[in-house]
């Protein structure tokens, strides 16, 4: 019999201005909440260029000066789930006139302001961490606003 094993895993907090894109997470694990865009590394490719495919592929936005800012576990026992997650940040490299577009595993994806990220957190809209996360990423790169 096989133990489960943890997948390794990307996200990004792609920052426009002082605000972040999220996306409504579609499928399980975490189905529902609200999340940074993200998912599974596949064999042979590098973490960074999976940040990017992900991002492409979730929201439809490429992304412009990615760096890496830390690593983040996902785990959801009950539900077979465990995630090592390398965590990016970057900014939206497309006009700010671009609308994000939901596909993929992501339900929806839009940018949200830190207000409106502290009131999703308050909802339990979130996933755990996301705000401790996104506040890794501002303070790390100094490049998004605080």
């Amino acid at each position: 019999m096989n133990a489960p094993r943890p997948v390794v895993a990307v996200s990004i907090c792609i920052f426009r201005g002082e605000e972040v894109l999220l996306v409504l997470r579609g499928r399980a694990p975490f189905a529902g909440l609200w999340s940074l865009p993200g998912g599974r590394v596949e064999f042979g490719e590098r973490l960074e260029d999976a940040v990017r495919r992900e991002a492409l592929e979730e929201t439809g936005l490429p992304v412009a000066e990615v760096a890496f800012v830390q690593i983040h576990e996902a785990i959801d026992a009950p539900n077979g789930a465990h995630a090592v997650i390398a965590v990016f940040r970057a900014l939206a490299a497309a006009s700010p006139d671009t609308p994000p577009q939901a596909a993929d595993d992501a339900a929806d994806a839009r940018f949200v302001s830190p207000a409106e990220l502290e009131i999703l957190s308050q909802t339990g809209s979130t996933t755990d961490g996301l705000l401790d996360v996104i506040a890794a990423a501002r303070k790390r790169h100094g490049t998004a606003p605080r």
